[in-house]
């Protein structure tokens, strides 16, 4: 099972001026791709909240509107739309997710709701920081 650094999600009221702040200041480029489109129509409780996808070249900035609600709609014990969170890519989501029942860490298994092919899970770190895991091809 491998392991990646992929991107720090910022939760915010207002996506363009945040946005806009770290490309002027950090000179991030939008990313506009496939892999950044959100899930088809038929996903059940899919996200549609406003993302704008920001790059250094190398690490992913996702800039998503602030939502209160999500882990209520998806019927989840945490909310990564709520104050943000960071996030890990692997080549094994099933893998990780033994590891995590070994571990004894409760996590919330999203599936494929938001980014169209990302299953994603999220869980936190012992002072409550917000983690999330996904792969991509699934």
């Amino acid at each position: 099972m491998k392991f990646r650094y992929h991107h720090t999600n910022f939760c915010t009221e207002d996506v363009p001026r945040l946005s806009n702040f770290y490309k002027t200041v950090f000179e991030l480029t939008q990313i506009q791709d496939e892999e950044h489109g959100f899930t088809s129509t038929d996903t059940v409780n899919r996200y549609e909240g406003q993302v704008e996808f920001l790059t250094d070249g190398q690490v992913e900035f996702h800039i998503a509107i602030k939502d209160h609600n999500t882990g209520f709609r998806q019927n989840m014990p945490i909310n990564p739309m709520q104050k943000g969170h960071y996030c890990f890519r692997t080549d094994d989501i099933e893998g990780f997710k033994k590891r995590l029942e070994e571990l004894n860490i409760p996590y919330a298994d999203y599936g494929k709701w938001a980014l169209k092919g990302w299953y994603q899970v999220f869980f936190h770190d012992p002072d409550g920081n917000i983690i999330e895991v996904h792969q991509i091809g699934m």
